[in-house]
């Protein structure tokens, strides 16, 4: 077992509630986000960072339908890997800035395998870019788009999220962590791929992030896996009187609880299926946490622990 900690960050923590996103945004969360990553950049631990890419990705898909006859068609998964370029350059810049230039870091354009047969195909449901007013809505659903719609009628789009089946450069990605390379990869759950007669093609589609981590971090062997999110950690309950936060639970718990309905398939049940596939695949502990808890959850005193059951 290599002593890599691989840290997840949410997509739409990039995007301030309310607030329209900019560039010097995203680098003012990354900044404060990764800033208690500090010390384990400087004492040289294998780091891996990988991200969310919803709001980027979804403004991204804007621009290119606003530029239609006046720019190329750019088709979903090159949206993907455009976001991961980005957001690379972000956290990229901000890791270098916070280990004082004494460490290496590269942001690698990661593909991941998925199943042209996946039932999401049929089904999208992968929320991104930004929420659309009720009238909004309304326009892109009658032109053929489909959108997941919230209690005050505003709404979002929703794409095809199928499961991940493998990373096509895990390899890469613990060749670098050998060479003390602090890597970002599979970014906004990786760049969509399918493999025809043995050869790789982009396919239109987002992975979950989440998901796509907790395969990454079980093929690199990873010692910790933190999921950054906008809560404290896993509630059952939630947005109820009778909510509770989890704080040390295991994948057979968070099994029960997430068959019983906990956890909505479009926020924290994805972390908490990623969380137990990889507790599963490893035997080693999983944290999911909000980005202002992140030190503390590094030192395992606060967000909801995963711990391997034992037997």
């Amino acid at each position: 077992m290599s002593d890599t900690l691989v840290v997840s960050l949410g997509g739409n923590a990039f995007a301030t509630e309310g607030r329209s996103m900019t560039m010097s945004g995203q680098f003012a969360f990354a900044e404060k986000a990764l800033a208690p990553l500090a010390p384990a950049l400087r004492q040289g631990r294998r780091i891996l960072i990988t991200h969310g890419n919803g709001p980027q990705v979804g403004y991204i898909l804007t621009r290119v339908e606003e530029a239609l006859g006046k720019a190329y068609r750019l088709p979903l998964e090159v949206c993907v890997a455009e976001s991961e370029g980005e957001i690379g350059y972000v956290l990229q810049q901000t890791l270098h800035n916070l280990s004082g230039g004494r460490r290496p870091i590269a942001t690698l354009l990661t593909q991941v395998r998925v199943d042209p047969n996946d039932p999401a195909f049929g089904s999208p449901t992968k929320p991104i870019g930004p929420w659309f007013t009720k009238e909004q809505s309304t326009a892109l659903q009658r032109a053929g788009i489909a959108m997941v719609v919230d209690d005050r009628g505003r709404g979002r789009r929703v794409v095809p999220s199928p499961a991940p089946e493998a990373i096509v450069e895990t390899q890469i990605v613990r060749q670098m962590l050998d060479l003390g390379v602090t890597v970002i990869a599979a970014g906004g759950g990786g760049i969509p791929v399918i493999d025809q007669d043995g050869q790789l093609k982009g396919i239109e589609a987002v992975v979950d992030k989440d998901l796509a981590t907790a395969l990454l971090a079980t093929e690199v062997e990873a010692s910790l896996l933190v999921l950054v999110t906008g809560v404290p950690g896993v509630y059952t309950n939630f947005a109820t009187e009778r909510q509770r936060l989890l704080g040390k639970t295991n994948p057979r718990e968070l099994g029960r609880l997430l068959e019983e309905g906990h956890f909505p398939p479009g926020t924290m049940g994805p972390k908490v299926q990623a969380a137990i596939r990889y507790v599963q695949g490893t035997g080693n502990r999983a944290v999911i946490c909000q980005s202002a808890d992140l030190s503390d959850a590094l030192s395992g005193s606060a967000g909801t622990i995963i711990e391997p059951e034992v037997i």
